[in-house]
């Protein structure tokens, strides 16, 4: 993957507490481009598969914020291959390599030369950014620009070495950024930080910081009481990630995230493999698509509008009623409107039934064996004098 495109993520996203959702995106796809469609992408973020339809933009467009280009919306479908359409992928205002290909001095740089040109890159996506702005403390700007450094190495996901373990530990899709839904998992051993979080861990490059309430606001784009929320929740959730530190007769924070979440840490705990939240919206997305493709079928179809799941059943019913002499049977589980019972007595019914033949040829031929042989009948023999007393009569009746 392309370091820079991460780098140029969190300096487009200073400040910015509006670009959340399309930052998380842009960073799913570059650090795990096979991820597509719809729900796929909002099972990595960690959201919902609503958010990222409204999220991305059209077919061919822009994001809002323009940090997605969007190659194809998908489609409601009941079709994997349709729903699975969604093609997303980063929109690099540097004019730089394609996501896919790493710049060869951009990998561990070991010269000057190297160095320099990381610099000259680094320097020409900051610009214009809240980064060079007045409006940042030097304090803040001095945290972002160690966590663009760091940023900037960060070539594949590994956990094999401290740099492939930071990027993957800046998954969003971790319990450990999860804004959760319902019940906490019992295999999460600490609340999640939230999305909040993960933002200001990405602008900080995973490293221990000091910030004040104000440089957290600077950075984030959070209201002072915005700032302090993440900050009550972060000490909540990980008791030993945010520690108080007076400067004089201020106040600021210390935020040990290299310490808790970075291989080298003092409180190392590896939060890689903490997918517990990820895993049971997969399982729900499992069982949304498995009711989605039955419902694609002509059996699951009909079994879902005349059962009580559909809110239209009734009206259904009305412009569609049973005929009188319908099947007993068939009229107990209308009437009783379960879904699954409905099913699958269509589906025996079209085992029964068998499969559709592809021509017409062999209903034809199946009709004809079925039905009884008839004799030819005998051919009437009438006598010339009752043929001649016939045309006697019409020709009589003709001159009348």
């Amino acid at each position: 993957m392309n370091p820079l495109h991460l780098v140029e993520m969190a300096a487009r996203s200073v400040g910015r507490s509006e670009a959340l959702i399309e930052l998380g995106l842009s960073w799913t796809v570059e650090t795990r481009p096979y991820i597509s469609g719809t729900r796929g992408l909002a099972r990595w973020l960690g959201t919902t598969d609503k958010v990222v339809r409204e999220t991305v933009g059209p077919t061919g467009g822009y994001s809002a914020l323009k940090f997605l280009w969007t190659k194809t919306r998908g489609a409601s479908s009941p079709l994997v291959e349709e729903r699975e359409q969604m093609e997303i992928r980063f929109h690099s205002n540097t004019r730089t390599q394609n996501r896919s290909t790493s710049p060869k001095d951009l990998s561990a740089p070991m010269s000057p030369l190297g160095d320099l040109a990381l610099e000259e890159k680094m320097k020409k996506i900051m610009e214009g950014n809240a980064v060079d702005s007045a409006r940042i403390g030097d304090r803040a700007r001095e945290v972002l620009v160690n966590g663009m450094k760091t940023l900037s190495r960060l070539t594949e996901l590994s956990r094999t070495n401290e740099l492939g373990q930071i990027l993957t530990a800046l998954d969003p899709g971790l319990d450990l950024w999860a804004e959760i839904e319902g019940e906490k998992p019992g295999s999460v051993a600490l609340e999640p930080l939230g999305r909040r979080a993960w933002h200001l861990a990405v602008l900080c490059g995973l490293e221990d910081v000091i910030l004040s309430v104000a440089d957290i606001e600077d950075l984030t784009g959070l209201s002072k009481r915005g700032a302090q929320v993440l900050l009550a929740r972060m000490t909540k959730a990980n008791p030993l990630l945010v520690a108080t530190v007076r400067q004089g007769r201020s106040i600021a924070y210390e935020i040990r995230w290299a310490s808790n979440y970075r291989m080298a840490g003092d409180w190392y705990e590896d939060t890689s493999l903490r997918d517990e939240i990820r895993k049971g919206r997969a399982a729900r997305d499992r069982e949304i698509q498995a009711t989605s493709a039955r419902r694609g079928t002509p059996a699951g179809y009909l079994a879902y509008r005349l059962s009580t799941a559909s809110p239209k059943r009734d009206e259904y019913l009305a412009g569609n009623p049973l005929p009188a002499g319908a099947d007993g049977v068939w009229k107990a589980l209308v009437e009783a409107g379960d879904e699954m019972a409905l099913y699958e007595h269509l589906r025996a019914q079209e085992a029964e039934a068998g499969p559709v033949p592809s021509t017409p040829k062999a209903l034809v031929e199946k009709t004809a064996e079925r039905l009884p042989a008839q004799e030819p009948a005998e051919a009437a023999v009438i006598s010339q004098e009752k043929l001649a007393a016939m045309r006697k009569r019409i020709v009589a009746e003709s001159y009348r």
